[in-house]
């Protein structure tokens, strides 16, 4: 994972969002996180992952069988 400086990422904005297609970027302030800016695609990833584990937890689907589920709804 990429990190940038706050003050870096409000002035090379278009660059951040470039390495954020590429990367997950966390951007602090003063030294602490304070943001993660990542893809759609990324985000999209991680909710369907994170219901999968959930679903699981709850005695419903495996994970896998939830991003198949999933996937057949997109």
């Amino acid at each position: 994972m990429l990190t940038m400086a706050s003050v870096e990422a409000q002035n090379s904005f278009g660059n951040l969002l470039d390495k954020a297609q590429r990367e997950m970027v966390s951007v602090t302030r003063r030294g602490r996180p304070v943001a993660l800016v990542m893809s759609p695609e990324v985000l999209e990833d991680y909710i369907d992952g994170r219901m999968a584990l959930e679903a699981e937890a709850m005695g419903m689907l495996s994970a896998e069988e939830t991003k198949t589920a999933l996937d057949k709804f997109r």
